[in-house]
């Protein structure tokens, strides 16, 4: 008798199963890479806008309130995935220095949805928050731009 070359259907489905678990292990590895890389273009944005204030502070004694100001647009690759930039400059007041703060949302419904808002201020401190209102580094929740496995909540 003579048999017929191929696979058996039960070498098929055990092929199956093997790529599916594959697949399921790796997306989520895939996503969570993306997702770094995306963050950290949002993240040498805000450090250039922020170096920039420092520059324009040095020749005009208080903060810029935008971008254009400081003859900046937001790129394409950070636009495409998160909101424009959220300006709050304080201005000089009696005894208090003035102060910036730069929030960097991310669109609502795209990938970087639950990743939080990249801020930065005039001290350089760097965080991500689940919140565009959060006015101060190290409100319960929030996570350093260098924690990369942190979610803020």
């Amino acid at each position: 008798m003579r048999r017929i070359q191929g696979f058996t259907l039960i070498e098929l489905m055990i092929t199956v199963v093997v790529v599916a678990i594959l697949a399921a292990v790796a997306f989520p590895s895939y996503q969570d890479h993306i997702r770094r890389g995306v963050r950290s273009q949002g993240q040498q944005f805000l450090s250039d806008v922020a170096q920039r204030q420092e520059q324009f502070f040095l020749d005009n004694r208080n903060y810029a309130a935008t971008l254009a100001i400081l003859n900046m647009t937001t790129p394409t690759a950070v636009s495409d995935k998160y909101q424009a930039p959220v300006f709050t400059v304080v201005a000089a007041a009696v005894g208090t220095p003035p102060s910036f703060r730069i929030n960097l949302p991310p669109i609502a419904s795209g990938l970087m949805a639950n990743d939080g808002t990249l801020v930065i201020n005039n001290l350089q401190q760097r965080w991500r928050s689940a919140t565009v209102a959060d006015t101060a580094y190290n409100t319960p929740g929030d996570c350093l731009w260098e924690d990369s496995r942190c979610n803020p909540s």
